[in-house]
């Protein structure tokens, strides 16, 4: 309530003395923000409170009673409207109407019922595909490269054209399949017209934090809407799925580089693998190459760019003793050898990010001043309470959608602001790496914020870029 947010500001700058309410019910409901605010902050600040059709006023003795008696009964109001919300919800849910902002990939919601679910041919073509390869014997690691390499578009990304609003924090922005995504597909009931919903609820209507509900309280119901999956293909896709699942999970530690290394030139990450040499005695070799080549090939990186691990190893170790070795030889030449060595532009992505944030507080105010006007419309009779209720829960889910995007951009703000302010220790990093005259993975995450590997083409050097945190 960013009006409101305003008026307190203003109350606390004594640029009024007086705030008056038709009731007290509009300012406030929450007899704990009712205390906190008109008992508490308005008696500091000399701020008088009245309201017309309740007689509150602060300025009369024995009032407070008939105030908190308000605040309580108007609490109470609060608690029942919630109540008989999640009991209207729980009863759509029931009766198989759906209530998300989105559908799954492969439906949408029916032009003339948004509770209804039909096929959107566009993309159950490519649910009945992912099945069809799945019983043909694909993996789910086969089929995410077939799909990229066909150039279909992944569900976020889909989605992402075909709603404004549609968004998911910390999503690649490139077109390339996973096999999670897959499985999720292979996995989900719905493909054969089974409706499952209620997964998550708030812990209350004063806090909207989301909670899981126990599996056995979901609102699942059967036949619901058209299938895209016959069900046998789906049971048996089921057996199948069951017949691969591995119970032992990989163990082993991470590579010093993990997460620091990128690909010159798509920007994706480079991720460890490994081969076996079947010359030399079964010698294992490590490389890291680029994921966005390995899963999309030519669509998304052009370069098949691969590194041995040894020899990024050895460069970085020669340039790590260069670099700290100007230091301790010349303390006084911090600020040169800063201005020599490459470092990220971090106002720059503060700026961008800034700018981002900004858009969306300003798509949020908008949402807000929808749904208030939305209430004086259900208060003047003009809106029903149903409408008001279904409206009212697109409306906040779409905030909630906002208030996601908002909370991914200043994280990442946060972030940016963290690497900027963070500078090694030169001395207690030399320190370490003398202790066994290798590089650890703690010494490569104090001073290097990440590094970029180009491809070795014929005739030419790679190049490597060491981005420094100094």
């Amino acid at each position: 309530r960013p009006s409101f947010d305003r008026l307190l500001r203003d109350a606390k700058n004594r640029e009024f003395t007086i705030v008056l309410c038709k009731t007290q019910n509009r300012f406030l409901r929450d007899l704990e923000a009712v205390e906190e605010i008109i008992h508490g902050k308005f008696l500091e600040w000399g701020i008088r409170f009245i309201s017309l059709l309740d007689g509150a006023d602060t300025a009369i003795a024995g009032n407070k009673k008939s105030r908190q008696i308000h605040g309580m009964i108007d609490e109470w109001y609060l608690e029942d409207l919630s109540q008989n919300i999640r009991e209207v919800f729980k009863t759509k849910m029931e009766d198989g109407q759906f209530l998300g902002s989105f559908p799954s990939y492969g439906y949408m919601k029916d032009s003339d019922n948004r509770h209804k679910l039909i096929i959107d041919e566009e993309a159950a073509k490519v649910v009945r595909k992912i099945n069809s390869l799945y019983l043909k014997g694909y993996g789910t690691h086969k089929i995410a490269k077939i799909l990229t390499k066909e150039g279909i578009e992944k569900p976020s990304v889909y989605m992402k054209r075909k709603y404004d609003n549609f968004y998911i924090p910390n999503v690649s922005e490139y077109n390339l399949w996973g096999h999670t995504t897959i499985n999720r597909i292979l996995r989900n009931p719905i493909y054969i017209g089974t409706l499952t919903q209620g997964k998550e609820t708030t812990l209350s209507y004063k806090d909207k934090r989301k909670i899981a509900v126990d599996e056995e309280d979901w609102v699942v119901v059967e036949d619901n809407h058209e299938g895209i999956i016959s069900e046998k293909d789906f049971y048996e896709v089921q057996r199948l799925l069951d017949s691969k699942r591995r119970n032992k999970k990989k163990e082993g530690k991470t590579h010093i580089f993990a997460t620091k290394v990128r690909c010159l030139h798509c920007g994706g990450a480079m991720v460890r693998s490994t081969t076996r040499s079947r010359q030399y005695d079964n010698l294992v070799y490590a490389y890291l190459k680029c994921k966005n080549h390995e899963l999309g090939g030519d669509l998304v990186c052009k370069y098949r760019n691969r590194i041995n691990y040894t020899d990024l190893y050895d460069y970085v170790e020669a340039e790590f003793i260069r670099v700290m070795g100007i230091y301790e030889s010349n303390p006084d030449a911090l600020d040169t050898t800063t201005r020599q060595i490459r470092k990220v532009d971090y106002t720059e992505e503060t700026r961008k990010l800034v700018s981002a944030l900004q858009i969306v507080e300003g798509d949020s105010k908008i949402k807000a001043k929808v749904l208030t006007n939305l209430y004086i419309d259900k208060a003047k009779g003009i809106v029903s309470d149903e409408d008001y209720l279904t409206i009212s829960f697109t409306l906040q889910e779409e905030r909630e959608q906002l208030e996601l995007r908002k909370k991914d951009i200043k994280a990442k703000i946060d972030e940016v602001k963290k690497l900027e302010n963070e500078k090694a220790d030169v001395k207690k990093v030399v320190k370490d790496y003398l202790k066994s005259h290798k590089l650890t993975h703690e010494i490569v995450n104090e001073t290097i914020d990440y590094i970029e590997i180009g491809a070795k083409e014929d005739g030419e050097n790679r190049v490597i870029n060491i981005y420094w945190k100094l």
